[in-house]
């Protein structure tokens, strides 16, 4: 690994290179730490390359690093979530005794509460903005036009579940960013020590 890698290896960091690349995907500690934790099971390392996010996919035969956008690493992480979903519920279906059936509600209740998380990122990548845009073209074809109710829905989506505008909830991430620079600054200071 040259020295133009550092890789991602805590939440803090990750929130920390979102913010200072200005990132249109704003996440906070617990967003961060779903990714790292399903990348990390998945054998995949993210790192900052040449001041790009990059991956490592240690399954792979010959592992480097290679181009990886922090909107395709919320893409594969809601993917995998849903398998998981999928799985678990699947398992509830027809388990073996009770304590498997409970073993696998815990399980799905965990990763419920991850999906809701992952649903607030994927709106801010532009895989949820194509997915838009081509419904909005759709609705189009068939109408004519975009009628002011699916309008207007679709702007309150835009803003998210919480109901404040984008810039708000990006203000709230700030102040949380700021503290998580701090805490990773003393941590290099208390390092160089």
């Amino acid at each position: 690994m040259g020295m133009d890698v550092l890789e991602v290896n805590t939440p803090g960091e990750l929130v920390l290179w979102l913010h200072l690349v200005q990132s249109k995907v704003s996440m906070g500690q617990n967003g961060a730490e779903i990714i790292l934790d399903y990348m990390a099971e998945h054998g995949m390392t993210l790192a900052v390359r040449n001041q790009e996010l990059s991956v490592l996919d240690a399954g792979e035969e010959s592992p480097e690093y290679k181009p990886y956008s922090i909107d395709d690493a919320i893409h594969d992480v809601c993917e995998w979530n849903l398998e998981l979903i999928q799985d678990m519920e699947d398992g509830m279906e027809n388990p073996a005794d009770q304590k498997e059936y409970n073993r696998f509600s815990d399980a799905l209740d965990i990763l419920k509460k991850q999906e809701k998380v992952l649903d607030g990122l994927y709106q801010q990548t532009k895989y949820e903005q194509m997915a838009q845009e081509c419904a909005l073209e759709v609705i189009r074809a068939a109408l004519g036009s975009v009628p002011e109710e699916v309008q207007a829905r679709l702007e309150s989506y835009r803003k998210g579940e919480n109901g404040q505008p984008e810039e708000e909830s990006r203000q709230e991430e700030s102040l949380e960013v700021q503290t998580e620079k701090q805490e990773v600054l003393q941590r290099g200071q208390e390092r160089g020590r």
